[in-house]
């Protein structure tokens, strides 16, 4: 069992009200919508819930508008779970990600900078590997993972203890392919453009046409570029599909069980 969430994007509703637009809207792809397993099947239970620090923000101008919509929960100035597009300041939103994105990499920088300075300097996993590789039979991988994870370095990101001193690091639970010392020195670029990719979009799209769209469906998003994956594709289509949403449209961030 899974929680995850998903942008429902629904036509002005009129008359009808937030509730009953989005009970129509996502009744396909309740896994107890038939007696037997619905192959559509997405959630078996949904409410309206973006989560803290996640919320759809507000353009200042609209603070305060009736039309937006709020789950019940720890209320942000300036955020909210949905609202009409044109009320939604999505700059503000891929901004406030990059932000965030950059700020936990300085920090993780500085705990790795205390972490070097209390251990014996350590190789990454793809050094042991080359030596892997010029030689198979006389020096095994599991041997060079072996030799990695010996480090000393690497034994302490690996113990509870670097809760206490690098609390940004947490503990590593290590197998055959991790490799913190290459994690730790990555440059930040990629986590920055990965946060601004995915400022707006959740793991789930739902279109106003009743397309339920995610990674593993991607159906008319289904254009991947040189280099790109599903992940990346999805991130992409999905964020230009609601830049594109004409303003009355109306978003909303549900929180879903399946």
């Amino acid at each position: 069992m899974a929680k995850f969430r998903v942008n429902v994007c629904l036509e002005p509703y009129g008359a009808a009200d937030l509730n009953a637009a989005l009970t129509a809207a996502m009744a396909p792809f309740d896994y107890n919508l038939a007696d037997d397993w619905n192959p559509a099947g997405a959630w078996d239970w949904w409410r309206i819930d973006a989560g803290r620090g996640y919320r759809f923000a507000v353009k200042p101008e609209h603070d305060g508008d009736p039309r937006l919509i709020h789950g019940d929960d720890d209320p942000e100035p300036l955020h909210c779970d949905g609202g009409p597009r044109g009320l939604l300041d999505f700059d503000a939103m891929r901004q406030q990600a990059v932000d965030r994105a950059r700020a936990e990499w300085h920090t993780q920088q500085r705990d790795f900078q205390k972490l070097v300075a209390d251990h014996p300097a350590a190789q990454p996993l793809t050094t042991f590997l080359a030596r892997h590789e010029a030689d198979p039979e006389g020096y095994p991988r599991e041997q060079a993972v072996a030799d990695h994870h010996a480090q000393p370095l690497i034994r302490a990101v690996n113990h509870q203890t670097a809760w206490e001193r690098y609390p940004s690091l947490g503990i590593w639970v290590l197998g055959p392919n991790s490799d913190p010392i290459s994690q730790l020195t990555r440059e930040p670029r990629p986590d920055i453009e990965h946060a601004a990719a995915w400022a707006v979009t959740t793991y789930a799209l739902l279109t106003t046409d009743g397309q339920w769209i995610d990674p593993d469906q991607l159906g008319p998003f289904a254009e991947l570029r040189d280099g790109e994956d599903a992940d990346d594709a999805y991130a992409r289509q999905s964020s230009a599909y609601l830049d594109n949403l004409d303003e009355d449209c109306v978003i909303v961030r549900l929180l879903c069980h399946c």
